[in-house]
């Protein structure tokens, strides 16, 4: 059986309100699963420069290239955990580096600090990351839910379902929705990246 729940959720740069329908599962207690009978992901598709770091970043990388900032990592990894997610699928050219590259290294030490790692790579084209995105999520149906962290926009308007989990980044502090009518899952990261407290 389900139950649904309509809520009303203000979105950003309108004062309209959009209805929004959570679906709630009722589930048998002596099963044991999931969200449902099988194991579902929530995933994030990352990308690194303009969300972990910006132009005024002054740590290097060992290659000295735009380094990462410790505080943007702490509210990636706060939303992380109170919003449940379980992955980071990386969307960013740096991608492109081979895993033993010192700088692909440094990105993996500094995620890691804050109990985070990266599970996976988008296929394709960093410049053509929505391409990428869509294709991810077609060989992997276990991904329920996602958003994209991204600094520029590229292909994503292209696909209606990437563009509605869009959250633009100027560093993952300054984030807002690429769409005026966001899904769920970047209403609520957005609000988690904004309600937390570095210090």
């Amino acid at each position: 059986r389900q139950k649904k729940l309509k809520l009303k959720i203000k979105t950003a740069k309108s004062d309209k309100y959009c209805p929004i329908i959570f679906i709630i599962w009722i589930v048998n207690k002596n099963k044991d699963f999931k969200r449902g009978e099988y194991y579902m992901k929530s995933v994030v598709f990352l990308d690194v420069d303009g969300v972990l770091n910006t132009r005024t970043t002054v740590k290097r990388t060992p290659y000295g290239y735009t380094g990462i900032d410790d505080a943007r990592v702490k509210i990636l990894a706060n939303a992380f955990k109170r919003y449940g997610y379980d992955e980071i699928i990386l969307s960013s050219d740096w991608k492109e580096l081979d895993e033993k590259h010192m700088d692909y290294l440094y990105l993996v030490s500094k995620l890691g600090q804050c109990g985070l790692k990266i599970s996976g790579h988008t296929p394709g084209s960093s410049r053509k990351r929505g391409k990428g995105i869509n294709e991810y999520l077609n060989l992997h149906p276990e991904i329920e839910e996602f958003v994209i962290l991204d600094d520029v926009t590229f292909d994503f308007g292209k696909y209606e379902k990437l563009w509605e989990r869009l959250l633009i980044t100027n560093g993952i502090e300054n984030v807002r929705f690429a769409s005026r009518t966001p899904a769920v899952e970047a209403i609520l990261f957005l609000d988690s990246i904004k309600n937390f407290n570095i210090n």
